[in-house]
């Protein structure tokens, strides 16, 4: 594999592309099925039907040959017992694990482990950076999906988390401050109620501010990492099925194409 490929940030903001976006590779002995999906947890979402379906079409390629899934969240085995549970749990990732579970194919995270990413991070960011850009995620997945749960209890439950991963000894996470750390990075109030500020705050392709910066860094490395994991298990004679978001479906494609030049 040729990971000089990976499409950058500048190639991907000039491209429109479908969402789920779907590609095929084969070499003679080999498939690798990649469905790129928009982040969901809702079982009605029609890119379920389409996702099962190729899931499927998978199955019936690969004709039995040792077969694996992989997926973006880090789900230990966790099986639900309806497909809708397990998405509704953990999103398209929990489809590709309840897909796995039902056929005995195996399952893996090809992640690289957080500890990783944030090593990588503190060497050009801080620690208030760091944190800041993950609750800002987890803020936004709180606005989504309208979690009857109060802010400070929500964004609490990972202190112990970062406190080990940053160092951090005297950390208390809590929306004040997050507060005291969004006046120091744009100079103003944040508003928890401005939904659209955390989907953008986050966003690797439109660099704004320094988290923008710090989440394409992320991505860069993460999309690295996983083109190592597929080359790897490609290596190994499996044949593969990706689920993950579309935007690294697409990003990664003309790498994960040059598996078989």
């Amino acid at each position: 594999m040729n990971k000089n490929l990976l499409m950058s940030f500048e190639e991907y903001s000039k491209i429109k592309h479908e969402t789920p976006y779907f590609y095929i590779v084969r070499s003679n002995e080999q498939i690798l099925y990649y469905f790129g999906t928009q982040h969901s947890i809702d079982p009605n979402h029609p890119q379920f039907n389409l996702l099962k379906q190729k899931w499927n079409e998978f199955l019936n390629e690969a004709k039995a040959k040792k077969t694996l899934v992989l997926v973006e969240r880090n789900i230990k085995d966790d099986k639900q017992n309806t497909l809708e549970e397990s998405i509704s749990k953990y999103g398209e990732s929990g489809a590709g694990m309840y897909f796995a579970f039902e056929n005995s194919s195996e399952f893996k995270n090809p992640e690289p482990k957080i500890e990783e990413i944030v090593t990588f991070l503190l060497k050009n960011y801080s620690k208030e950076e760091i944190l800041y850009f993950y609750e800002s995620i987890a803020i936004n997945h709180w606005q989504k999906n309208k979690i009857q749960q109060n802010i400070n209890e929500f964004l609490s439950k990972n202190n112990e988390k970062y406190k080990k991963l940053l160092d951090w000894a005297n950390l208390k996470i809590s929306f004040d401050l997050l507060k005291e750390i969004h006046k120091k990075i744009f100079g103003q109030e944040l508003d928890i109620n401005d939904q659209s500020f955390f989907s953008q705050v986050t966003n690797p392709v439109t660099i704004k501010s320094r988290i923008n910066e710090l989440s394409r860094s992320q991505s860069i490395y993460r999309n690295e990492y996983i083109l190592g994991q597929i080359e790897k298990y490609w290596s190994n004679s499996y044949n593969i099925f990706v689920v993950y978001g579309a935007s690294h479906a697409v990003m990664q494609r003309p790498a994960i194409e040059s598996l078989i030049v």
